[in-house]
Parts: structure tokens; sequence; C-alpha cells
């Protein structure tokens, strides 16, 4: 679906809201862009969003949120505001007659979620939610061998996404903007193990060390799937940086070990399967995983074309997300 005002310009003029550490990735990928260009940013700290805006040469620094979203020469915006804000932000957005790619998750509830399949119908605007990995080669290609049978009957699916979390005041551990490992990297292996699946699970267990707020720090949850497929997962606040994708099948394994940040963010990708105790490297081309995200959404925008993560997709990964919190929470007595 092209935006009439995007479709005179050469390329599509992106707006970032919240200049946070994941923002720089995305200016990245519109740097040297054929489609797309990063024109204007805005923040809730304006003087951060102003040296955001010098240091990567946005034409334009908008005081406030809303001001940014009332800028007509806006076609796309960027959120990456905290996680409680995605929904209501997105929402906005659409209804200014903006296009959307909002970090992930999406939102908070499958209500938020609906309200956001809502205003995409309304506006006629494209809204995605970033899950850049799911755009990377080597995630293509793992599902592509996944679903060739190389790997026999798929069995099990294991998941790891952690890092060491000691920044004080960090939204990310904020209750009441969505903090949690699992909101913010759990949801990765429960993406890939959906992705995976080809379905919604119809049961799911969960455990998980909470702060004296409430907010998880260290994850762990299971899915079963309606096809028997089972996977578990882990995330957390409280160990080291750590990423792993296993998928077991009948006949082989197959190994990510970097399934969600290779390079230029990471180690290089790999794939690698395991069979009858020899190793079998798959090679995968390198690239900036950010660059091919921005390039689905322009596509979805100025081609019409099916944007890659669409809006059903992304309500699974949120169904999922709140039954696995609320399973959590019931273990340890937490109200919900």
């Amino acid at each position: 679906m092209t935006n009439a005002s995007s479709s005179s310009r050469s390329r599509l003029r992106w707006g970032i809201l919240g200049p946070g550490r994941i923002a720089p990735r995305i200016v990245r990928a519109l740097i040297d862009n054929s489609r797309g260009e990063l024109h204007a940013v805005a923040g809730r700290d304006p003087d951060r969003a102003r040296a955001f805006a010098v240091r990567h040469g946005a034409a334009t620094t908008h005081r406030t949120l809303d001001a940014l979203l009332d800028d007509p020469s806006i076609d796309v915006v960027y959120i990456a505001l905290p996680n409680g804000l995605h929904a209501e932000w997105t929402i906005r957005a659409l209804d200014a007659g903006k296009h959307v790619l909002c970090e992930k998750p999406f939102a908070l509830s499958v209500t938020e979620m609906d309200a956001i399949a809502a205003a995409t119908a309304r506006s006629g605007r494209v809204a995605v939610e970033a899950f850049m990995y799911l755009h990377h080669p080597q995630t293509l290609r793992a599902l592509e061998l996944i679903r060739s049978g190389t790997l026999g009957s798929v069995q099990v699916v294991s998941g790891a996404f952690s890092f060491l979390l000691d920044h004080p005041n960090d939204p990310r551990t904020d209750p009441d903007l969505g903090g949690g490992s699992l909101w913010d990297v759990g949801c990765y292996p429960v993406s890939i193990s959906r992705r995976i699946a080809g379905e919604e699970p119809h049961h799911v267990a969960a455990f998980a060390r909470f702060d004296e707020r409430g907010v998880d720090r260290t994850f762990v949850g299971q899915l079963h799937f309606p096809s028997g497929l089972l996977a578990h997962f882990e995330s957390g606040f409280a160990a080291p940086d750590r990423e792993r994708l296993e998928v077991v099948g009948s006949e082989a394994t197959l190994v990510l070990d970097h399934p969600f940040l290779p390079e230029p963010d990471g180690p290089p990708a790999s794939l690698t399967i395991q069979r009858d105790g020899e190793l079998e490297r798959i090679e995968v081309e390198p690239v900036d995983q950010y660059r091919t995200e921005v390039d689905d959404l322009q596509a979805a925008i100025l081609d019409g074309t099916p944007p890659r993560v669409d809006l059903a997709f992304s309500r699974g990964s949120i169904a999922t997300l709140v039954a696995l919190d609320k399973a959590a929470r019931a273990e340890v007595g937490i109200a919900v």
C-alpha cells in the first residue's frame, strides 16, 4: 500500500521516536539507502533528542513526540520508546498518517494488539513489529532446513537469550513500563519457536525469579504445541551475554550459536547440523539485519508486498507472552 505523500518523493522520510540504544542501528540501516532517509528525531528528553540528531545527521529535532507526528514531511516513524509506550504511540502515529516500525514487543496485551490492527485498517498505513532477526538469511535458511525435513521430525526447540543488566533506573526494569526479561529478550526464543512450529501453543508453563517490584530478572518457559512439538527457553538480566538456539529433530540437530544478534552487532552468524557425531557447517551470507528489516517495510509501503512480520504473527507473540507471564506469576502468588 503506497503512501500518497511519499509517492511523489524518491525516498521515504523517517522520524525516530525514542533515540535510545537501538535507534543508531536503524540510522545505520538508512545510510546510503535508496528508498529511505533519516529526517527527524524526537524523544522524551529534548536535549538528548537534539544531541542524537546532530550526531546522526537528522535535519530536524522536534521538541515533543506529538510534534514529530504532526510533521507532514515524515512518512515512516520508528518507535523505540519503553515497552509500555509502544502500543499507544504506534496507534497515534498510524492515526497521524504515518507508517510504523515499532520495537518489540508491539504491545503488552492482546487488547492493545487489536487496537493497533484497527488503527492500521482505518489509516491505510502499514505497521510492523521490529523483530530484526526474522529478516536475517541465517533465520531464513534455518527455517528452510527445518521445513525441508533435513532434521527429520522436529521434536524440541530450545532457546536462550540473556545479558547482565545492572544500569540503575533502566526502563527495562520498570514495572510500569513493561519491564522484565521475558518482554525484553525472552520474546526472541518465544517468537522463533512459534515460527518453527507454524502454530500457536495450546499450553504453557513458566517459572521466574522476580525482584522486589515484581519484575522478572530470570525467566524459564515451556511451550506445548498442538502438533506435539515441545519448546523451552531461558531469558534473563542476571547472567552474562548468552544467546543460542537448538532445534532437535529425529535425525539431526540444528544449532545457531548467535541466532538473534549476529554481526555487525555480535559474532558471525553460524548454522551447524549435528548428525551421527558429524558436524556440517552451513555458510550464511553476512548482512545487516536492521537493513533487511527496514528494506522489508519500505517494500511493503512502496511496492505493496506483504511484510515478513505481519500483525497476525505479532498478535500470537503477545498472546503467548501474556500467558507465560501469567503462569510464572501464578507459581509465586503474584497477582497479574
